[in-house]
């Protein structure tokens, strides 16, 4: 679903800073635009609470999630160190009512870069392996620090979420917390069900008890989705022409291609890492964080 947000005056009215916004995505009630913020181009961010419930409580419990969701993502952002996570601007959340809707906005900082969406979908030169193990390295890193130090899982690990950067210290960054779980949060949903993007789900987040095993591996198998894709040019899984149960069937069910048959020309031991952190069941993905890092970063 996804909504129409006001015009680009009525933002600039209501937040403080803003001199100029162009629109750079929109998906369910969110929209991101470039913004002039100062001298600084930042990207702004604004979220539309909707009304959503049959009843007064429904209709509120529904936008206290809403609201929980968006402060949760901005405090692990405003936490979190490391180079391969987005960072946030010098716009705070804020809570506005423009046109008798509410919203919230906030900034983060600009990466002059292309999102891996986009780069599949053009179907330019396919990356190098080195490339590819680079890619690797950035997620796991990002993994790491969300796990490591905030026991969070980010769920959203896909193309459309990450940035490639013509920058060799900083060559891909990991973007949007807005669905990421703490092991200690109680459910980010009323129904119990779990948010996702249904191309790049973990078969255990299909589960009704997601909750009860939920760790790191689930992203570590959405970061070899990732790795997998760019590479490949394809999905391991999923078909265009696909509908939502054909979709969540296949990731449930179906082998994945094997990443060597559609590049090998790369190593064999980075294609079987891949092949391993996209196997079906979390326990029979690799367990050790660090020893990945360390494999990554050695000279191939």
């Amino acid at each position: 679903m996804s909504f129409i947000p006001p015009p680009n005056d009525s933002i600039i009215a209501e937040f403080d800073g803003i001199a100029t916004l162009a629109e750079v995505a929109r998906g369910g009630f969110k929209v991101v635009y470039q913004a002039t913020v100062g001298p600084n181009t930042e990207m702004f961010k604004l979220v539309c609470l909707p009304v959503i419930g049959r009843t007064d409580e429904e209709r509120q419990t529904y936008r206290n999630e809403s609201l929980g969701r968006i402060r949760r993502e901005i405090q692990l952002l405003g936490k979190c160190q490391s180079p391969e996570l987005v960072k946030l601007g010098s716009i705070a959340p804020q809570l506005k009512v423009i046109g008798g809707q509410e919203y919230v906005g906030y900034s983060e900082e600009y990466l002059a870069g292309t999102n891996l969406g986009k780069l599949i979908r053009d179907r330019g030169q396919k990356p190098s392996e080195q490339e590819a193990r680079r890619l690797m390295l950035a997620l796991l890193k990002a993994i790491q620090e969300l796990w490591g130090a905030h026991r969070t899982v980010h769920r959203d690990i896909k193309p459309e979420n990450v940035i490639k950067l013509p920058d060799p210290q900083r060559p891909f960054v990991l973007l949007d917390l807005g669905i990421a779980y703490g092991l200690l949060e109680t459910g980010l949903t009323h129904d119990g069900s779990a948010p996702c993007t249904p191309r790049y789900l973990a078969p255990e987040m299909a589960r009704p008890d997601f909750r009860r095993d939920l760790d790191y591996r689930s992203d570590l198998y959405t970061t070899a989705l990732t790795v997998f894709e760019y590479s490949a040019q394809m999905h391991p899984l999923a078909k265009t022409r696909d509908d939502l149960i054909q979709t969540i069937s296949r990731a449930l069910h179906q082998p994945p291609r094997r990443f060597r048959d559609e590049r090998p020309d790369f190593s064999e031991s980075f294609c079987d890492l891949v092949d391993q952190m996209l196997k079906k069941k979390p326990q029979l993905r690799p367990s050790d964080l660090n020893a990945l890092i360390a494999e990554m970063e050695a000279p191939v």
